[in-house]
C-alpha cells in the first residue's frame, strides 16, 4: 500500500470481523452429512424455493440460495410462479409432496395487503407452510414456540424446532464472541447481564431475535419506528421513557437492521467494547466512525 493510502488505524481492542468464518463450520458440518447420505445410497435432500415477485433483492436471495445449496451438496429446485394468487396451491403442492424436504418461499409477494383471516396474505402463506418442511422457522407453531421458550416440537424432546435463520445467525456470531455469550452459566442465562438493542422488528429479523436472546437471559430493547418495548425475565414492557439513544448508550451488544440507505446509527451513542452487528442490506453504520471506539466489535452479516 502506498504511503498516500496508510492502512486504517483502529483504537485499541477494536475490530472488524467476517461473520462467514463463524458460519464455516456450520456449512462444513452439512456438508459432512450430505456425504453420508451418498454414501449410504440416500440422495440429498430437495429444498425447493418458490418464487412469485419480481423484486430484485427477491431474486437475489433465490441465486444465492441455489449457488450455496449447490457448494454444500443440496438438490435446489427454484420454482417460479407468474401469478401470485397461485402460491398457496404451490406450496401445498410441495408440502404434499414426499421428494421435498425443505421449502422456502422469496417474499415480498403481496406485501401488507390482508388476507381473509385478517393477517397479510404474505403471513398467511408462512403459515400455510408445514412445520415438516419450514426450513425459515416462520410458521405459525415454529414461532409460537419461541415466544413460549419451548424448544422442542414433540413432548419427547427428540426434534428441536427450526428457528428463523437470519435472528439464529446472529445468535450464533454472539455465541463465538466471548463477552457476549458465557457458556459457564445454566440454560436461559447464558446473557444474564447483556443489555442488547435491536433496530428492527420484523417477523423475519428483529422481533424473533428480541425473544431468542432474551431467552437466553439479556435484556433486550425492541425499536421500531413509533416504539420502543422491552423484553426481560420472560416479559414484554411498553417504554414511555426511553429513546432509542438512551437505549443504544446502555447496551453491550447492538443489532441494526433498518431496511433503508437514509439511515445511519450514531455513532456518539455507541459506548466501549460493544458489539454492533448489521443485518441490513445497507450499511445502517458508519464503520470507520464506531472503529475509533475502543473494544468495539463490529459484525455483517452478507447474503
Amino acid at each position: 500500500m502506498s504511503a498516500a493510502n496508510p492502512p486504517k488505524q483502529y483504537a485499541p481492542g477494536a475490530r472488524k470481523v467476517d461473520a462467514g468464518t463463524t458460519a464455516a463450520p456450520f456449512r462444513e458440518e452439512v456438508r459432512s452429512q450430505v456425504a453420508k447420505l451418498k454414501q449410504s445410497g440416500i440422495e440429498s435432500p430437495l429444498l425447493v424455493g418458490l418464487l412469485a415477485n419480481t423484486d430484485p433483492a427477491a431474486k437475489k436471495y433465490a441465486e444465492w440460495t441455489g449457488k450455496a445449496c449447490i457448494a454444500d451438496g443440496i438438490r435446489y429446485e427454484l420454482r417460479t410462479i407468474e401469478d401470485p394468487i397461485d402460491v398457496e396451491a404451490a406450496l401445498c403442492d410441495a408440502n404434499d409432496d414426499p421428494r421435498v424436504h425443505g421449502i422456502i418461499v422469496y417474499y415480498p409477494i403481496f406485501g401488507q395487503v390482508e388476507s381473509f383471516s385478517g393477517e397479510s396474505q404474505d403471513d398467511y402463506l408462512r403459515d400455510t407452510v408445514s412445520y415438516k418442511c419450514d426450513v425459515e422457522g416462520l410458521c405459525h407453531q415454529y414461532r409460537s414456540n419461541l415466544y413460549r421458550n419451548i424448544r422442542f416440537v414433540d413432548r419427547e424432546h427428540t426434534k428441536k424446532c427450526v428457528l428463523p435463520c437470519t435472528a439464529l445467525s446472529v445468535v450464533k456470531i454472539l455465541e463465538s464472541v466471548e463477552k457476549c455469550y458465557d457458556k459457564s452459566k445454566p440454560i436461559g442465562r447464558h446473557m444474564e447481564g447483556q443489555v442488547v438493542t435491536i433496530i428492527n422488528r420484523s417477523e423475519i429479523v428483529g422481533r424473533p431475535l428480541a425473544a431468542m436472546l432474551a431467552n437466553d437471559g439479556a435484556e433486550v430493547y425492541s425499536i421500531d419506528i413509533d416504539s420502543i418495548y422491552l423484553f426481560s425475565g420472560g416479559r414484554l414492557h411498553k417504554c414511555e421513557g426511553e429513546t432509542p439513544e438512551s437505549c443504544v448508550k446502555k447496551s453491550s451488544i447492538v443489532v441494526t437492521g433498518v431496511p433503508t440507505k437514509s439511515y445511519r446509527l450514531p455513532s456518539n451513542w455507541i459506548k466501549e467494547d460493544t458489539t454492533v452487528v448489521n443485518v441490513a442490506s445497507f450499511k445502517n453504520v458508519d464503520e470507520d466512525e464506531i472503529l475509533q471506539i475502543p473494544g468495539v466489535s463490529k459484525y455483517t452479516l452478507l447474503y
